[in-house]
């Protein structure tokens, strides 16, 4: 695609701005796009009760948040941004249950504490009537992936915390 002047200018424009991010976030941005593109493949050939064990412990219908300190709470940032930057770019399925997946796994494996949400409605206002569904990350009072506001808007049908991590237990 050629930019409004012909030149296709737009193609630096973005390259720059890419070379701008902080480091982290370049590097992280690419695997979370193909942790996305994984989970989505996968969310195709597998129905997800079989994956459900990959997002961690269920605790079934439960809204709990694990405490993070800072450090923690700053990568549970950087994923959230990388995951849904990478998101933009994906030519495939890349909703909410895609970038839940990817961020869980990024979060086990920066040893961030997480707990992921499955949620459901039926009163969103764009569609009344109709059963809307979520899912969602967050780390303490980090949303890292599927937005704020989720626990006025969606009922929590399953809540998924990082093995590791026990009711009552530290980080």
């Amino acid at each position: 695609m050629v930019g409004p002047t012909g030149t296709g200018g737009w193609r630096l424009g973005r390259l720059l701005h890419f070379w701008r991010w902080p480091l982290g976030l370049k590097l992280l941005t690419p695997l979370a796009w193909a942790l996305i593109g994984v989970a989505s493949g996968l969310l195709i050939v597998v129905s997800f009760r079989r994956l459900a064990p990959l997002m961690g412990r269920n605790l079934g219908a439960a809204a709990l948040l694990p405490i993070a300190d800072a450090s923690r709470l700053r990568r549970a940032r950087l994923i959230g941004r990388a995951v849904t930057t990478a998101a933009r770019f994906a030519p495939f399925r890349a909703d909410c249950l895609p970038q839940a997946m990817a961020a869980v796994t990024l979060c086990r494996a920066f040893n961030v504490p997480y707990a992921a949400f499955l949620g459901a409605s039926m009163s969103m206002p764009d569609k009344p009537g109709e059963l809307a569904a979520h899912a969602w990350v967050q780390c303490g009072p980090v949303p890292v992936t599927g937005g704020t506001g989720n626990f006025h808007r969606f009922g929590v049908v399953a809540c998924f915390i990082a093995p590791r991590l026990g009711v009552g237990s530290k980080a």
